[in-house]
């Protein structure tokens, strides 16, 4: 019996947003912004048969997650680089999303956003271009503090 692990590499941890609503968790050995498609398995230690095969045309974005250990206080965030922009991704469905990225291109596939999340749990996100129907840069004013914006993966 093969599994997909690599002695001392964790594959990440993902929640994968579906433009029709589902959302499907799992880990990831084969994730490229470079890539058309990847593969979702429900574990890490997984059978290569138990894997699917996701169409990134078909997302609306991919969570990558932080191990969260029980009782744990989150990881507090690093502080935006100079070339990190703030910016807001409007989907097509309505659904908002907070965050800082320092390679937003609409002419890639997609681009990666480090999010607004009070939980902690999500490192970044890869969003896909393609699904987004508006993106704006959003001005920081330390005067006005922004409302806290809910989980997307909860």
């Amino acid at each position: 019996m093969t599994t997909l692990t690599t002695p001392g590499i964790k594959s990440p941890q993902v929640v994968i947003a579906f433009l029709d609503g589902r959302r499907l968790s799992g880990s990831v050995f084969d994730f490229s912004p470079m890539k058309d498609r990847c593969r979702i398995f429900p574990a890490q230690k997984s059978l290569p048969g138990e894997g699917e095969v996701v169409d990134i045309r078909d997302l609306k974005a991919i969570f990558f997650l932080q191990d969260v250990v029980e009782g744990a206080v989150p990881p507090t965030r690093p502080p935006g680089g100079p070339q990190r922009r703030l910016l807001e991704v409007l989907f097509s469905d309505g659904e908002r999303l907070e965050g800082s990225s320092e390679g937003y291109s609409k002419e890639r596939q997609g681009f990666f956003i480090i999010p607004e999340d009070p939980t902690g749990k999500i490192i970044r996100v890869y969003v896909v271009n393609a699904n987004v129907k508006e993106v704006k840069w959003v001005q920081a004013t330390p005067s006005t503090p922004s409302p806290a914006p809910h989980s997307p993966i909860s």
